[in-house]
């Protein structure tokens, strides 16, 4: 509160007056979320599990153990949600925001971990190998430069990543192992989980255009907007396996 003394002349009589006058702060940018499902659009596929031959499997687990043979590249939770699908958009005059500390992917119980990660352009990403047996990473990209090099036992190896695109992560040496890093130059991104809900907070008001991606399904678009308090409707988005068209 700002007090500020005036002195009034009526006639001949001074009078003083008191005025009291608030400053304003400026108001907080108000911020909302994006959030919605992905669902699997048709009959959902058997899911089978990856063939792991015993004697490439050594040294992966403990004795007594066994490598988890679920195969990641199409998981459909309960309702028909979708899990692993990427969704971008990008905010008007904001920036990428890279990393300080390099995305981890690890590999362990010859796994990668995780299946999916979301990378801003600019970062790096360090594959890291939890096992007591060795690894090998091999990148499958077209814009960045690839990888091929192995990664010993409790070792480290680090690729930065400067354009976007989704790159796939195998190892040679074990060839069940699959994984996927996207690459983005959106400004906001969320990842569905096992149910395929996701979320983005910190997306102002306003009209957005959302670029999902799956790794066996493909791309899609949906359209969602932030009002002004912050809310928003639930976006609801179904993907599905391409129709093979038939031969004439």
């Amino acid at each position: 509160m700002k007090i500020t003394s005036l002195l009034a002349l009526t006639g001949c009589t001074a009078i003083a007056l008191t005025l009291a006058s608030a400053s304003v702060e400026p108001a907080t940018p108000t911020v909302g979320k994006v959030h919605g499902k992905i669902i699997f659009d048709g009959k959902v596929p058997e899911a089978k599990p990856l063939k792991i031959k015993a004697d490439q499997a050594k040294g992966c687990c403990a004795e007594g153990d066994s490598v988890d043979s679920q195969d990641r590249s199409l998981m459909v939770g309960v309702d028909k949600g979708i899990a692993n699908v990427v969704i971008t958009l990008t905010v008007a005059g904001a920036k990428v925001e890279v990393s300080k500390e390099p995305v981890q992917l690890d590999q362990a119980q010859c796994r990668f971990e995780p299946h999916v990660s979301i990378v801003p352009v600019g970062t790096t990403i360090r594959f890291t190998n939890s096992d007591s047996v060795s690894h090998n990473v091999h990148t499958y990209s077209i814009k960045n430069d690839p990888l091929n090099k192995t990664v010993a036992a409790n070792g480290k190896l680090d690729m930065k990543v400067a354009k976007a695109e989704s790159i796939k992560i195998a190892c040679d040496i074990h060839p069940w192992m699959a994984s996927y890093a996207f690459v983005t130059d959106d400004t906001h991104w969320g990842l569905s989980d096992a149910a395929g809900q996701f979320s983005i907070d910190g997306v102002p008001p306003g009209e957005y255009k959302l670029s999902i991606w799956h790794e066996s399904l493909g791309k899609a678009k949906a359209t969602v907007t932030v009002n002004e308090d912050g809310s928003s409707t639930a976006a609801e988005v179904k993907m599905g396996k391409k129709k093979k068209r038939r031969r004439r």
